[in-house]
């Protein structure tokens, strides 16, 4: 993610301070991830919801493919249209939650309904009810389709980002 706002940060967040897309792109790829799994610290699983620690000593280590113009250019492209679903479908998910009388800011992301995309009917009217019923079937239905989005533009920046490490 690329920071356009001035925000701050706290000392549980890492950054690299940088605009460059192409480097966001092969950050966030799977293959960075797999990469990172196998050099950083963990805290529990990884693959289970654990966390990796990405201090300096560890992200350092990562190797940057020394791309071609024409791809860098490719995988920036794609990185930013991916920061910007992913922001669409973040501000669609806040208004959500507003109109079933939850404040975002008091929201978790181990709260089912940060997902909408991925709930049921069925797992919505049991913790909600069926009062926002119409109000959850039209964001499950937004967001769902902004999902799918976002997996095609992650997937493709995977594949980019595979060839250029020869994987």
């Amino acid at each position: 993610m690329i920071d356009e706002k001035g925000y701050f940060s706290n000392n549980t967040t890492y950054f690299i301070v940088s605009g460059d897309w192409y480097l966001v792109g092969v950050l966030n790829s799977k293959y960075a991830l797999e990469y990172m799994k196998g050099t950083s610290s963990v805290l529990g699983d990884e693959n289970k919801g654990g966390r990796l620690r990405f201090f300096g000593q560890f992200l350092e280590t990562l190797p940057i493919p020394n791309a071609p113009q024409a791809e860098r250019k490719a995988v920036a492209k794609l990185a930013e249209q991916a920061q910007s679903l992913h922001t669409q479908r973040r501000k669609r998910v806040e208004k959500f939650l507003r109109d079933i009388g939850i404040e975002p800011a008091e929201s978790t992301s181990r709260n089912p309904l940060e997902k909408p995309w991925s709930l049921t009917v069925e797992e919505f009217t049991r913790q909600m009810g069926r009062d926002s019923l119409a109000v959850f079937k039209s964001v499950r239905e937004e967001t769902l389709s902004v999902t799918e989005e976002i997996v095609k533009v992650e997937g493709e920046i995977d594949e980019r980002v595979k060839s250029l490490y020869g994987v």
